[in-house]
């Protein structure tokens, strides 16, 4: 097995809209690998910040430009959300769920995990009672990000950022331009973060990729007894980006990127280009389908088990 390391990519200043003028994501990453003294090889991965490349793309938005609709404006007064950056996040895409994370506050026991997440009681307590009282999740990029992946910290005042439009073709030209600098064959994964549904905390995972096959397509191979099995479609580009995710912090790490080396992954198939982040997602034709038979079958498990007329077992091994 190889050994795989990740190096993070520090810069000494914050980076602000300012510099990117007249440059590339690309450029950009480029020599601030040069200046980290990191030579990137063949098989590298380079996962990178979706925030910062989106300021390389025009992805800062000034609010003061910003003109709501009637529909940002009903539901900004609903959810105490400002309406234009609610109309921003609608231009992105369709809201799937809305955390209220200020109800959260008032059951007890996650009100103390929360405390013990912090390291300012005051400001989280502030926070989720206020502005951040409700989170919503959008589906975008074969993901259900938080707000749509908009950022509203770490951005000038008065300004937010948006995601990459195609996160993928994005990937694609900073990949080319690695190859064009450095005569290496690099994979981009672009990452930006979620929260995990069903546990409190959050993770980053990849919003668009170039040069790595995005999953392994194992399923129903041999396992170890020579028996076929249903798992084998990892998703090792949200593998990577976790792991990079890591390194490069989500506050004032000044870490924009990270190089791992020592993954072995698949190159990118060429029928998949061009297809982006649809090589993930569930087809559209099939999302709603698949819902009901979930919810059928789930229905059909729960009414089985009423007439099984008995508790749940409890555990009876010792082992």
């Amino acid at each position: 097995m190889r050994e795989i390391t990740i190096s993070p990519i520090t810069t000494d200043e914050t980076i602000r809209p300012e510099i990117t003028t007249g440059r590339t994501a690309g450029s950009f990453f480029c020599d601030v690998l040069i200046e980290n003294g990191l030579a990137p090889q063949d098989g590298d991965v380079l996962v990178a910040s979706s925030k910062v490349v989106s300021f390389f793309e025009g992805g800062l938005i000034r609010l003061e430009d910003v003109r709501p609709s009637r529909k940002a404006r009903i539901l900004g007064r609903a959810f105490g959300r400002d309406p234009k950056k609610l109309q921003v996040l609608m231009e992105t895409g369709k809201v799937f769920l809305v955390i209220p994370m200020g109800g959260f506050l008032r059951i007890s026991s996650l009100r103390q995990m929360l405390i013990d997440r912090t390291p300012n009681e005051k400001a989280m307590l502030a926070g989720y009672g206020g502005i951040n009282r409700f989170t919503f999740l959008v589906r975008t990029h074969a993901a259900y990000l938080d707000e749509a992946g908009i950022d509203h910290t770490n951005s000038p005042e008065g300004l937010i950022s948006v995601l990459p439009r195609d996160p993928c073709a994005t990937a694609r030209a900073i990949r080319a331009e690695l190859r064009e600098r450095f005569g290496v064959d690099v994979a981009i994964i672009i990452t930006d973060t979620v929260t995990c549904i069903g546990r409190v905390g959050s993770q980053d995972v990849a919003i668009g990729y170039a040069g790595i096959d995005p999953t392994t397509r194992q399923t129903f191979s041999d396992d170890l007894f020579g028996v076929p099995r249903s798992g084998g479609i990892d998703i090792v580009i949200d593998s990577i980006a976790g792991m990079a995710g890591l390194v490069m912090g989500q506050t004032t790490e000044r870490t924009p990127a990270a190089l791992v080396r020592g993954v072995d992954y698949a190159p990118e198939r060429e029928k998949d280009a061009g297809r982006g982040m649809d090589v993930l997602a569930y087809p559209p034709d099939a999302v709603w389908r698949a819902a009901v038979r979930v919810i059928l079958a789930t229905a059909r498990f729960r009414l089985v088990n009423l007439l099984t007329f008995q508790r749940w077992p409890k555990r009876t091994r010792s082992v």
